[in-house]
């Protein structure tokens, strides 16, 4: 199990298995066994997928970056936009430049898929278990958050994002032996992001190996991500060896110029369709730059084949309604080994993929589906070289009816404020009418923002603007797809937090050890503090919003240390890391931030006096600064 604490805030099995059936992308595979390919490698043509975590309106870096990122030539296939280990909670609109920066990229050719963390759900066992920003570590309340995520890109920045890019993924199936409690948990997320977005790419990101229970939880799984060195002993289990090449994604950082081109090659061995590789080193961010011209073109260069025969065309699939929600398809496996997988579309939106078999009948099951609703599918095959069949003749079917009765109206429905950005909700099971209920669907404003299964009968809600009054209500939906009429809405007001969004900042410096404390009161997703260690307002990063005279010379970023560059007297635009350990981060109890910092650090700069100013993630989460005196 990777349960490892990395943070990337910018981070063979039988026919039995490939035959159980799960939900893919809105939908499942059923398989014979895997062809096999004694040398796919040369033939896969990538495409590259990079994490882009700088931010496009830094200048020098980010700015050129995202500008290289969209000029057409240097455009990659997939680029992840992360603004603030998400879409940032406090954004009620898109941020303009991230907006501009991504339109460009998709403008050229590229798609652009949003960074999701999904903190495993809670359940990493190395390090405390990863909480949300409510600070709850429970599969249920990391549920919600991730949904709320995921909404809110597409809410946000709405055509111009093509998926989503889900990190820190699982890798086990389940907590127990036999269980597949966690890998539901990611094919949940993907059947909620396809039915809510249609069209969308997910990916998950576990980087590292993962067992075949998850070759059916997302369109692609990022199945390693660590330097060079360690790619050379990378060998991927053979299921992974066996299956589509598309399906997989490798992530390579701390690789000179002279190892690219083998890293690549190597990638295609190990019959990764996506890959990435930087000479960028792992420090706080190995995702924090673009390699140079030189670099980035030849990668590109080295990532593609020369165009191939487009394969035979799939037989027209075979339909089976399953229910008012579900059709299962079917066709002839046909074709050489060359064939990586088979892509269907419903309505010309691509919303699955199956691994091509050299015998039997390639299945698909299409979920989320509306009931009375008329689709066609089709099925295109898709050989190593990315190239694609025409598509299949069309199956034209029509889903049946959904059940007679509605659910019930859940009951004793109630709503209350829990904290300045927060409301719990809870209710009473709803009563299954014609069918048995499958979820319930919470809307906020007339609009759905989050759904639980049948067996919740409560939410904790976070990401609200204190002092902004919203409404909620529930309604419960059946198997078939049929909702209930709503609850009441409860219209709420959480109030803005006593004192302010950071309380009750201090700051001690003695000759041995700094020390820097602040209560947040909101559920920032960065904690800072800005430290003037030499007392002198010219050099450093110029603190912003009416704070004259702090130049900060470090920077304090939840557990990270960074130190300004300079070039000259003048800050040149960039931080550098500072490795330290232990982390200076020493307390988070009950919002209080602690921070400790050893003063040798501040050798050459230290003149007995610094200035301080403590900031979160909301640009009025400023607070007053400090003048702090050695004692």
């Amino acid at each position: 199990m990777r349960t490892d604490s990395r943070a990337r805030s910018w981070r063979a099995r039988g026919a039995a298995a490939v035959a159980a059936t799960a939900a893919l992308l809105g939908g499942s595979l059923v398989a014979t066994a895997p062809a096999a390919q004694a040398d796919p490698g040369p033939g896969i043509n990538q495409q590259i997928g990079i994490p882009a975590y700088f931010h496009p309106g830094v200048d020098p870096g980010g700015k050129q970056y995202w500008a290289t990122l969209g000029s057409g030539a240097g455009t990659p296939g997939l680029t992840i936009v992360n603004i603030a280990n998400g879409p940032s909670f406090d954004e009620t609109t898109s941020n303009a430049v991230f907006a501009s920066a991504i339109q460009k990229v998709r403008q050229a050719g590229g798609k652009v898929i949003a960074y999701v963390d999904t903190g495993y759900f809670g359940t990493n066992t190395i390090g405390p278990p990863k909480t949300t920003r409510l600070g709850e570590s429970t599969i249920e309340a990391w549920r919600i958050q991730i949904q709320h995520d995921v909404d809110k890109w597409y809410r946000l920045y709405g055509p111009d994002i093509d998926g989503i890019f889900f990190d820190q993924g699982q890798n086990v199936c389940g907590p127990t032996t036999g269980s597949q409690a966690y890998v539901d948990e990611y094919r949940a997320l993907t059947a909620y992001t396809k039915r809510n977005h249609p069209g969308a790419l997910v990916v998950d990101n576990p980087g590292i190996d993962i067992p075949q229970c998850y070759e059916d939880a997302a369109d692609i799984q990022v199945t390693f991500e660590g330097n060079y060195n360690d790619y050379q002993a990378f060998n991927p289990p053979q299921w992974e060896l066996d299956s589509d090449p598309s399906k997989f994604w490798h992530l390579i950082y701390e690789t000179s110029a002279a190892q690219m081109p083998l890293a690549v090659a190597q990638s295609k061995q190990k019959n990764a369709g996506t890959v990435y590789v930087t000479p960028d080193q792992l420090n706080a961010n190995p995702w924090d730059l673009l390699p140079d011209a030189s670099y980035w073109s030849a990668e590109l260069a080295a990532a593609k084949v020369a165009p191939t025969a487009a394969p035979a065309t799939p037989a027209q699939p075979t339909a089976s309604v399953g229910s008012a929600t579900s059709v299962q398809l079917s066709w002839p496996n046909a074709g050489p080994s060359t064939v990586a997988g088979y892509d269907v579309y419903r309505n010309n939106v691509k919303i699955g993929s199956v691994p091509h078999r050299t015998t039997g009948t390639a299945q698909f099951i299409a979920k989320d589906l509306n009931p009375s609703t008329a689709y066609t599918f089709t099925v295109r095959a898709r050989n190593d070289a990315g190239v694609l069949s025409a598509a299949s003749p069309a199956r034209n079917v029509t889903t049946s009816a959904p059940g007679a009765n509605p659910p019930g109206v859940p009951g004793s429905y109630t709503a209350t404020v829990s904290g300045p950005t927060s409301v719990q909700l809870s209710w009473a099971a709803s009563t299954p009418g014609s069918a048995a209920v499958e979820a319930y669907d919470i809307y906020q404003n007339n609009a759905r923002m989050a759904t639980v299964p049948a067996g919740r009968i409560s939410a904790h809600l976070g990401d609200l603007t204190p002092g902004s009054t919203y409404s909620f209500d529930v309604v419960a939906r059946d198997v078939t797809g049929r909702v209930s009429a709503h609850t009441a809405p409860v219209s709420l007001t959480p109030p803005p937090p006593v004192g302010g969004p950071i309380v009750n900042q201090s700051a001690t410096l003695t000759a041995t050890q700094a020390e820097y404390k602040a209560t947040f009161q909101l559920p920032f997703t960065t904690h800072h503090v800005f430290i003037d260690a030499d007392n002198d307002g010219s050099t450093g990063y110029l603190v912003p919003n009416g704070f004259p005279g702090i130049g900060a010379d470090f920077m304090l970023e939840n557990g990270n240390l960074y130190k300004a560059v300079q070039s000259g007297p003048v800050w040149d635009g960039t931080w550098q890391f500072v490795s330290i350990t232990p982390s200076p981060l020493i307390s988070t109890t009950n919002g209080q931030y602690v921070w400790r910092l050893p003063t040798s650090l501040f050798a050459g700069l230290n003149t007995g006096t610094q200035r301080v100013a403590f900031h979160g993630s909301l640009p009025e989460s400023w607070v007053p600064n400090l003048t702090i005196v050695q004692q």
